[in-house]
Formats: structure tokens, C-alpha cells, sequence
């Protein structure tokens, strides 16, 4: 442990040769082997990380590489640790009952929305989703009375369906719909017709949006136990997958930085894990005030990665 505090203070990772310079009577697998728990291999850089930066991020995208790589190579037990630590930091996986799912969020699939519509309006109804552009687009052959009457508003100029609806529902919009009124010009003193906005109609529209979107909330409630599993699998490696590293930086020693100088024995370890948390990371920014620890943070940061070429 302290050969390995050296190589962090010194060098900011797991420097291997280093550490074995400092205890001659080991070997580098001897190393690995007391430090096991502590450090991790990465097969795709050959390389060992601190398992402060290496269980940390999303730890369900390292764990499907690591998964990948065991499948084209010989068997490693590095590699199974390294895996088998990312399995056990995964987040505990949030139940479909938990989840609140609003219409139109664009995780869930396209397949979803079409599969839903389809219910609704009894018939055939496709969704496309255009992630350029954030777009949906919804297309149906066939006019049912529930695409053309239950979910339908009529303005003065045309009729927004079911289907118009839905695309709206999904974008969360709601269509701006006109009609006309007589007023008299002011210039003229004759009758003139003008555009302006129908707020009735346009409110009638987005009651029937906001009906859509709770028939797709009741839709999901009815759907088989396999298909809410894979849709609440599809959110936890989506979004609950995040993982907070935890710095530690008590290793630091700040070697030439006069901290008696400065009327303190030595720093916070909040100090010194946001020290260390900017040297693993090359960078950042730290907002941490103790008194005038903030200052204090950001030079000794400066410091320390000017010393390892950061």
C-alpha cells in the first residue's frame, strides 16, 4: 500500500516498475496479488487502474467490454476480478413499478409508441423516430372512428386526427390551430376578415394530447411481465448505471509545498480528495470552500499537476 500511495503521489496511476523498484524482495505478481481489491487490470490498455477511478462512471458499459474482450480471449483471471468488481458496483435495479414513463421520452423504443397506437386506434400504426432531427413521425393507412372522432378536433380550416394528435403528444407540442373573425378596419371602417388563434379549439387538442398520454400509462400497466422486465432493463443500463468515484487522496504527500508556511499542520481530507479528484480527472473544476480552503484546493491542484505534466 504505501509503494503503491508513492506511485500515485508520484506519477498519478498504478506505475507498476516504479513500485517494484521500491521493494526489491517482490515480484510485480506479488504486487498485484497483496493489492488485489485495490487496483484493476484493463486488458484493452494492458495496464492496472486505482479502483477509485476504475468502479466508477458506467459501470454496466465496462462490464459488457470486459464481457466482450473474455469472448475473444483466453481466459484471464485479472480479467474476471476486474469484471466480477463492476458486477458488484452496479446500481440496484429500479422495478418497472418505480419507474415513471412519460409519453415521449425518447429511451424508450419507436416499436413502443407504434405497438400503443396501434391499441388505441385499432389499427395499423407506425412510429419513426428521427434522432437528427428530434422528430417523430406517425403514419396510419387506415382512418378508424377513434383516429377520426374519439381523438379528433375539428378547427375552421382542418381536422387534427388521432394521428396528428399523437405526433404532438410525442414531440410535446400542441398545434397551434386558427379560425377567422370579422372586425372592422380602422382606416376603411369597412368589415375585414383576420386569422387568430381558436383558444378553445386548441385547448379541446390538448385535453385529448394529455388523454393520450394517460391510455399509454394505462396501456403499460396491462402489458405482460416480460415486456415491462426488458422495458425496465432498457432504463437501468440506460440511466441507472452511474457509479460516483470516490477519491481518496490521503496518499498525497505535496512534496516542496510549504503547508507549515501557510499556519496550518496540513489539510482537510476534503482537501485532498478534491486535489486528487482534479489530478486523476486532468482537470476540472472544484467549488469546496472550508474558510479559504477553496483558494487553497485550486494551488495546491495547480501545483501538483504542474509536477506530473497534467
Amino acid at each position: 500500500m504505501e509503494a503503491l500511495s508513492a506511485s500515485l503521489n508520484k506519477y498519478g496511476d498504478v506505475n507498476l516498475s516504479y513500485m517494484a523498484s521500491l521493494l526489491p524482495d517482490k515480484e510485480e505478481s506479488e504486487i498485484i496479488s497483496d493489492l488485489e481489491g485495490r487496483i484493476f487490470y484493463l486488458p484493452e490498455e494492458d495496464t492496472y487502474q486505482i479502483g477509485d477511478k476504475f468502479i466508477s462512471g458506467n459501470v454496466i458499459e465496462k462490464a459488457d467490454k470486459l464481457e466482450q474482450w473474455l469472448m475473444h480471449h483466453t481466459e484471464n483471471d485479472a480479467v474476471r476480478e476486474s469484471l466480477q468488481a463492476l458486477r458488484e458496483a452496479i446500481p440496484t435495479p429500479i422495478a418497472f413499478g418505480d419507474l415513471d414513463f412519460n409519453f415521449g421520452e425518447r429511451w424508450i423504443p419507436a416499436g413502443v409508441y407504434a405497438k400503443f397506437a396501434s391499441a388505441l386506434f385499432e389499427t395499423e400504426v407506425s412510429v419513426h423516430y428521427n434522432s437528427s432531427a428530434d422528430e417523430y413521425t406517425v403514419k396510419s393507412d387506415q382512418k378508424t372512428p377513434q383516429i377520426y372522432h374519439a381523438f379528433a378536433v375539428k378547427g375552421e380550416f382542418r381536422t387534427y386526427d388521432g394521428i396528428n394528435l399523437t405526433k404532438h403528444a410525442l414531440q410535446n407540442t400542441i398545434p397551434d390551430i386558427s379560425k377567422t373573425k370579422m372586425v372592422v378596419d380602422s382606416a376603411t371602417g369597412e368589415d375585414k376578415q383576420i386569422k387568430m388563434r381558436d383558444g378553445k379549439t386548441i385547448q379541446l387538442a390538448n385535453s385529448k394530447i394529455e388523454e393520450i398520454r394517460e391510455h399509454f400509462s394505462e396501456w403499460l400497466s396491462r402489458q405482460p411481465d416480460d415486456f415491462k422486465n426488458k422495458l425496465a432493463d432498457r432504463y437501468n443500463r440506460l440511466f441507472n448505471c452511474f457509479v460516483r468515484p470516490k477519491f481518496d487522496g490521503s496518499h498525497q504527500a505535496f512534496p516542496g509545498l510549504d503547508i507549515p508556511g501557510l499556519g496550518i499542520p496540513s489539510l482537510y481530507q476534503s482537501q485532498k480528495d478534491a486535489v486528487w479528484m482534479l489530478k486523476t480527472n486532468g482537470g476540472g473544476i472544484c467549488d469546496h470552500e472550508v474558510g479559504a480552503g477553496k483558494t487553497l484546493i485550486m494551488c495546491c491542484a495547480a501545483y501538483e499537476m504542474k509536477r506530473l505534466g497534467l
